[in-house]
């Protein structure tokens, strides 16, 4: 257990590390998103932002993101922030087995039977067996397999491939030599938004005596766009032990949707399908690599069964923006009980 000197000089360093990084550009644009919620000006959200960033371990993302400006001491205390989680995730996976998840190719192998979909690595095969992976498959997905957010991802239709040598080749020279079949989704959440795979990010931690526990649970959205993710226009909603979603969504500009901009479907309370199948399959993959025990799950629900996405070491932090939810309190406490630090 780190002592109380640890945990100054660590904050110590964070706080360091950011000035020295400082983009003010960006900071600018998250002090007057955050300063529109209260009468303060602007330079004293700047020094309040900084100020978090010491006490409580926040990026300026975080603060701008969960409303801390607007929240009193005692609240900010309660949420986990991106730092926290980073320096969890060094404390309690194995550094030497990160691979597993940085790279899709290897997470495929690894995670294989939970996948739901067929998958291949472009440079292992040659251009017939690519043509006949496309001729089963309507529509794929190819992916850069190190890639993150997002971003290296291409939806391909494959009626309009007819030189599978030609797409070999590009695939490799972009780096997206991952290339799997496209996912139907479950009736109901294609109702909820059918342009993108919309997914949830289920947060767990195997704990040493064998229990695996859900730390946070999230229903990311699509919006206009062909991928659910948050930095890609993308929006997200919390949701309860149940599956239900807590509130209203959000996304990275702070716009908050009640109802899906263009399906018009109710997200308030939208009720995530197949949940206790979800579940019962966070339990079974959180168990596969007991040494990478704090782990961010994407999921996807198909019409029969939930099968995996990716899996992230780096997890994120998802929780309710207070402006959106209502709620002021964040789940650190959840993050320590079950973590036990």
């Amino acid at each position: 257990m780190p002592s109380s000197v640890d945990r100054l000089f660590r904050r110590a360093r964070f706080f360091v590390r950011r000035v020295v990084s400082f983009d003010f550009d960006r900071v600018n644009q998250f002090a007057a998103q955050s300063a529109k919620l209260t009468r303060a000006p602007r330079w004293w959200v700047v020094l309040d932002m900084a100020w978090c960033a010491v006490r409580y371990e926040t990026t300026f993302e975080n603060y701008s993101e969960w409303d801390f400006r607007i929240l009193k001491g005692r609240e900010r205390k309660t949420y986990m922030t991106d730092p926290r989680s980073f320096h969890l995730s060094r404390r309690f996976n194995d550094d030497s087995q990160r691979g597993i998840f940085d790279d899709k190719l290897q997470f495929a192998r690894r995670f294989g039977d939970e996948l739901g979909r067929e998958w291949l690595d472009v440079e292992e095969v040659d251009a017939a067996a690519l043509g006949a992976f496309l001729r089963r498959h309507d529509r794929v997905i190819t992916k850069n397999p190190r890639g993150v957010g997002g971003n290296g991802i291409t939806v391909r239709e494959t009626a309009g491939i007819t030189d599978p040598a030609a797409l070999r080749d590009e695939l490799i020279a972009s780096g997206e030599t991952l290339i799997e079949e496209l996912l139907t989704q479950h009736p109901e959440m294609a109702r909820l938004y059918p342009g993108s795979v919309n997914s949830l990010r289920v947060v767990s931690y195997l704990d040493p005596d064998g229990e695996v526990h859900v730390l946070a649970s999230v229903l990311k959205i699509g919006n206009g766009g062909v991928i659910d993710n948050f930095s890609s226009g993308g929006m997200y909603t919390m949701l309860g032990d149940d599956g239900r979603a807590l509130h209203a969504a959000a996304d990275e500009e702070a716009h908050a949707y009640a109802t899906h901009p263009i399906t018009g479907v109710e997200i308030t309370g939208f009720q995530v399908p197949l949940y206790d199948e979800i579940l019962a399959l966070v339990d079974r993959v959180a168990r596969r690599v007991p040494a990478l025990p704090y782990i961010g799950w994407d999921i996807a629900i198909t019409p029969e069964a939930p099968v995996v996405i990716e899996g992230n070491h780096n997890s994120g932090v998802f929780q309710s923006k207070p402006t959106v939810s209502g709620i002021r309190r964040g789940l650190l406490p959840r993050y320590r009980a079950a973590m036990r630090f």
